[in-house]
């Protein structure tokens, strides 16, 4: 079981990574015509953003295949989503209120009965 906590971390780790490089980068940027398109893809740190997204997908494959799915994913899809608020929050100054903070914990708790429920099937 800690094998597939660390992994669905390393996943998470990776697909955050990635979408926050793409959301810096692209915040720079107007994207009006194919041209703009064209370079902001082939942009050397967006191209790097798509390999860390690719990277997490195959993290993700990896873990499912040792794991169930009823464990990983929930797993997985919670600290993606820890970890993607904390981003936008410290990194992108995302403004957090109280129905936010309810929400998040809704979701979090959802997330851990799944989790705590197919825990005992996880390897």
């Amino acid at each position: 079981m800690l094998n597939s906590i660390l992994t669905c971390v390393l996943y998470a780790l990776l697909n955050v990574t990635g979408a926050a490089m793409i959301k810096w980068k692209i915040r720079e940027v107007v994207l009006t015509s194919f041209n703009d398109w064209f370079r902001f893809l082939f942009n050397p740190m967006v191209m790097g953003a798509f390999i860390l997204l690719f990277g997490s997908a195959l993290v993700l494959f990896k873990a499912l295949a040792g794991g169930k799915f009823t464990f990983i994913v929930p797993l997985a899809v919670g600290i993606n989503f820890v970890l993607t608020v904390i981003v936008g929050y410290f990194i992108f100054k995302d403004h957090l209120n109280l129905a936010s903070f309810i929400g998040f914990a809704l979701i979090l708790s959802g997330i851990v009965v799944l989790s705590l429920n197919n825990s005992k099937y996880a390897a």
